[in-house]
């Protein structure tokens, strides 16, 4: 019996240690939509960029329940450049496999994704100096999208594999 409770502590002391090692996002913000998202109430981030040769990965963060009626979802994003340029993507977000298995994480009857916002999950590099606005909307048929709980938006500095 003690031996497997040193056991269990070992075990959660490692999970422990291993969770507060990875590493804080650069930027990291959420948006509540509590259960509908209207394509009108678009996730909106503003983020500093002050060292323009650090490459990062963009990430689309998104909750929604286990009742949400898709396999995927399609948004546009839309970066703001300090200098006034606009970029514009059309993002297909696949967020369940074929069988209907959700690729994020489940927890409860909320499943929680973490999307990566460019293809083959190439970093980008902001080549200006300021702020930068990252507009996620959603594009889908339905509005308001129902079942979303959460939007959000990461930039984590990009690690080569």
């Amino acid at each position: 019996m003690i031996t497997r409770l040193h056991t269990i502590l070992a075990c959660l002391t490692l999970i422990s240690v291993l969770y507060a090692c990875t590493p804080a996002p650069f930027y990291e913000e959420m948006k509540t939509v509590n259960g509908t998202w209207d394509a009108n109430d678009p996730g909106v981030f503003e983020f500093e960029i002050s060292d323009t040769t650090q490459k990062y990965t963009m990430l689309m963060n998104l909750r929604h329940t286990e009742a949400y009626p898709y396999s995927n979802m399609y948004v546009f994003m839309q970066l703001d450049f300090p200098n006034g340029k606009k970029s514009v993507d059309t993002l297909e977000c696949l967020l369940a496999d074929p069988r209907g298995k959700w690729g994020g994480r489940s927890m409860g009857d909320l499943v929680d994704h973490r999307i990566g916002l460019r293809q083959k999950n190439e970093p980008v590099i902001f080549p200006l100096k300021g702020t930068y606005k990252v507009t996620i909307t959603q594009a889908m048929r339905e509005d308001p999208l129902r079942e979303v709980m959460d939007i959000g938006f990461a930039l984590e500095e990009w690690e080569s594999n």
